[in-house]
This record gives structure tokens, sequence and C-alpha cells, in this order.
């Protein structure tokens, strides 16, 4: 069919098309979807959840154990369910109330079995895994009716409303001087998909993670356990308790920070930055990296990478300080691009003329969190999650931010234009 109209490939069962197609099954598609159904109204026919992973927070999961995350930086109050104290009651329920865990002057932290398990207890209890379709998103276009078609590989959705829940960018961060090693190298990233710290752990000889971030101090804490471990840092490791002060979980405090400034500019970026405390690791991480170094379990060294070269079994490696190390493997924890640079956010901005601002940020609607045009109106596009932070905050990408995000998304549903949207069908026709 012509005009942007579904073709042969349109696998909306029925010719139904969705109120709301959210792409990303992570904390903050999850999230969205469970405010949706919950709060919103809707029904399991009206949502769908495009994610590749075979579960929804799959790769959420797979990330967290990879690295050796224990508990999570976030409070017992962040969570994907609607009400606040829904994870201590479900502790409370499940006599675990110890795997929440006391912070000194700060809530209790939920150790991150007890956040996963009460994840899936919301998601069995919503039923939210009705609504997930395991596929991937490569692109959006608008349809004549006005209606947004969603394409993946196996065909394409319609719907009236979409939501990009994607997290960080595609590309891993590499360092220059590894790009020169072969793909066989005793080099990793602990994002690779095919990452093991299982595998890694048991190498003979010395392994160096580099990073100076909470990540690259969980995952050497986690290898130190059962091989002989390096953290490598270019700096001295930032304590912070959490990702910003807590007043910008408050969105008043957000809306005269932040929506006083112009939407898209780089002014909002500088403030945001400025708040984020990136690169740093909380007390409770440092406490595993003092008590793992003290052991003898650990080193901690401060400096970089110049040159690496593969020999024999391991990496020949030369530090700026004029040393080297031989028989060794790298781990990098050096994180991704930032989440403008993410493959499909270029594409729909493309697509359907939505307008960037600094670093490539979308310019959203601050009340909707709608991706504008760049004729200045809003589209039936909204955001959640990192590329939201120029509206929500620093803490946009965190728990917290997928619970604003999902608020904001409440709001939107009366500011479609309906003019210009025809109503999709309700129910299988």
């Amino acid at each position: 069919m012509s005009d942007g109209e579904p073709d042969g490939d349109y696998i909306s069962p029925a010719n139904q098309s969705y109120e709301y197609v959210i792409v990303g099954g992570g904390v903050h598609g999850t999230c969205v979807a469970n405010y949706l159904l919950d709060e919103g109204g809707y029904d399991h026919e009206e949502l769908c959840l495009v994610d590749p992973h075979e579960r929804l927070l799959g790769s959420f999961e797979t990330k967290a154990r990879k690295c050796g995350m224990r508990t999570l930086r976030s409070t017992f109050v962040h969570h994907i369910d609607t009400e606040p104290f829904s994870l201590d009651s479900f502790a409370e329920g499940a006599h675990r109330e110890h795997e929440l865990v006391p912070t000194e002057d700060y809530p209790n932290r939920p150790t991150l079995d007890l956040f996963l398990d009460h994840a899936r207890y919301v998601i069995d209890r919503r039923d939210i895994d009705a609504c997930h379709h395991q596929s991937t998103v490569t692109d959006v276009t608008r349809t004549r009716h006005g209606l947004l078609r969603v394409d993946t590989p196996v065909g394409s959705l319609v719907a009236r409303r979409v939501v990009l829940a994607v997290g960080l960018g595609g590309q891993l961060t590499v360092p220059s001087w590894a790009t020169s090693l072969s793909d066989n190298a005793r080099l990793a990233h602990v994002w690779d998909d095919d990452f093991d710290p299982t595998t890694a752990a048991a190498f003979d000889g010395r392994t160096f993670v580099v990073g100076g971030g909470i990540t690259a101090a969980q995952l050497a804490c986690r290898l130190s356990e059962d091989a002989d471990v390096t953290l490598l840092s270019r700096h001295d490791f930032e304590v912070e308790l959490t990702e910003a002060d807590s007043r910008w979980i408050n969105w008043r405090h957000i809306e005269q920070e932040i929506h006083s400034l112009p939407p898209g500019s780089a002014a909002r970026c500088d403030r945001i930055r400025a708040a984020r405390h990136d690169a740093t690791i909380p007390p409770y991480i440092e406490h595993r990296l003092v008590d793992a170094r003290d052991c003898g379990d650990l080193d901690v060294r401060h400096g970089e990478i110049e040159c690496a070269r593969a020999s024999g079994d391991g990496l020949h490696l030369r530090f700026d300080d004029g040393t080297t190390a031989t028989d060794a493997q790298v781990v990098l924890a050096t994180g991704h691009d930032s989440a403008p640079k993410h493959p499909l956010v270029g594409a729909l901005a493309e697509s359907l003329s939505l307008e960037r601002g600094a670093n490539g940020f979308p310019v959203l609607d601050d009340r909707t969190l709608a991706w504008q045009r760049s004729d200045g109106t809003d589209s039936a596009l909204y955001v959640s999650g990192a590329l939201a932070e120029m509206s929500v905050g620093p803490f946009a990408r965190n728990v917290v931010g997928a619970r604003r995000a999902a608020e904001r998304l409440l709001d939107s549903r009366d500011s479609v234009d309906s003019k210009a949207v025809a109503p999709p069908s309700r129910g299988r026709s």
C-alpha cells in the first residue's frame, strides 16, 4: 500500500492499531507500560511493548549481574510500580526485610534480587508480558491517516502514540589503543554481549579493569574474588552517595532550574551536567574496594594504558608512566556513547522531522515529554530515559526518572491533536 500505510508485512493482529507502542522493555519501558495499564486505564490489547530480549528487564538484569551489582543505588521507593511503598510491602510479605539495606543518611536500598523479584511480581500481576512483542524497531513513520507506523524486521505495527525508551547509545566506548587489537585478543568490554565474568575470572594472568565509575569498581570487586585484578582509573575515585542531589527528584525544582531555560539549549545541558555526579562511586562501593585491597585481592592504580599488543596467551601493556605488564587481559568498563547517538534517534528525527537541540538531544514538551517537530508542534512520539534528560533532569536515566516520565506521559493523553490523528480501532475488528 502507498502513503506509508502498512503493506502485506503488517503484523498488528486483525488490523488492530495500538494506543501506545513502547520501544524498549527495560526499567523505563516496563514502568511506563505498568503506569498505562494501572493508572491510565488502558487494556492490554491497546499496548505493545517491543523489546528483543526473551524477558522484560532481561538486558537490565544481564548487565547488573555481569558487573557484580549487589544492591541498587536507588532507594526502596524507586521501582516500576505505581504505589511508592509497593516494594517495601512486597519485602515484608515475603519476609525479606533484611534485603532492604540500611544506608547512612539515606533511605534503605533494595538488593538486586529483591528489586528484580518485585519487578517480576509487578509484571506478573499486571500481565505486562502479554504486551511484549519480541523484536527490534528500525524506524517510525507517519501514515496517511496521521497514525505512526513502527517498523520491525518481521513487519510493522501501527499506533496512535509511540514511547521511545531505549537507554544509552548503541556503541560501546573503546579507548584508541584498543582499536588495533585483533578480535581474539584478551580484551573485552563489560557490556559486550559475549562477555562472561566467570570466564574472565578464570584467566591465569593479571586482569586489568579499566574505568573510573561505579561499574568498573563493582566489576573489579567481583573479579577479584577469583582472579588477580588491578583496577586502573585515570583519576582518583570520587565518592557520592547518589547520582545527583535529591532536590532533583522534585518536579517543582526541575521546573525552576531546567524548564526556565530555553528548550534544547546548551544552557540546559550545562546545568544538568553540573548537577549530575557522573563517574562517581557511592560510599558502600568504596568500602568494598578498600576491603578487597586490604585483603590483598585487588590493586588500585591510577594512570592509563598507552599501547597494547597481543603476546602469547595475553596482552603486553605499556602504561603512561613507562611501566609495562605482560600476560595480561583487559576488561573495559568505559561505558556507551551518549544517548542521542543511539542509531534509532537519528533515524526517527529524520523520518518524522523532529527537532534536536544541544548535543543532539530531542527537544521535548516539558509537560508531556512529546518530541517536538521542526515546526514547533508536538509529535505523537514521547521519550523516557536518558534521552529525556533535557526535560526530566539529572535523574532521567535512573529508576526515579522512569517514574517521573510515566507520570508525564499520563498527563499527555489529552494533548494529542485529535484533528490530525484518527482514533485507532479498539479491540479486534
